[in-house]
């Protein structure tokens, strides 16, 4: 069952872990690309300074919209992909780390690596998710262990550990 609008209506934390283990189904080139969600990472407003809405801006802007907003934007050349989560107007959103693909072969441990690959670029930012075609992501009801760090590549970070992975999954992304 597709995911609604109001699993993504809370505290960006929790949707980042219930994210964990649900499919990412993507339709690109006549083919769904199914895959499992292993990695996120959960940010906030203006008091998480590695959050895009730290400094509000026309490009974090759309962090504040509705629940299941994409958010795409560009780190170091590679697209980050995101999802808002949180009422309107307060902002929060979840990027998708890391993904473990079902029916395909892709190395996608990392955020730039599974946007490349998966197509995920600006054409999307800004589009609700449940009003497109291209993406969507479906409850699996798979039990999971989940493991928790910092988040990654972030220069200043809140002291709690917005980072959440299922343990021992061999596609999340790697610490250098």
């Amino acid at each position: 069952m597709r995911l609604n609008k109001g699993f993504f209506n809370r505290k960006a934390e929790i949707v980042a872990k219930d994210l964990l283990g649900n499919l990412l189904i993507i339709k690109l080139d006549k083919k769904k690309l199914v895959s499992k969600i292993v990695e996120t990472e959960a940010y906030y407003g203006s008091k998480d300074p590695a959050s895009r809405a730290y400094k509000k801006t026309n490009m974090s802007k759309v962090m504040w919209d509705e629940p299941g907003t994409i958010f795409v934007y560009n780190v170091h050349k590679y697209w980050m992909f995101n999802i808002v989560t949180e009422n309107k107007g307060k902002p929060g959103a979840v990027l998708i780390r890391a993904l473990e693909p079902l029916n395909f072969k892709a190395d996608l441990s990392g955020p730039g690596k599974l946007t490349r690959f998966l197509d995920i670029n600006k054409n999307l930012n800004k589009k609700n998710i449940f009003e497109i075609n291209e993406i969507e992501i479906v409850n699996n009801n798979e039990k999971i262990k989940i493991g928790c760090s910092n988040r990654i590549g972030v220069k200043k970070d809140l002291k709690k550990k917005l980072r959440f992975f299922i343990e021992d999954n061999k596609f999340v992304s790697k610490l250098r």
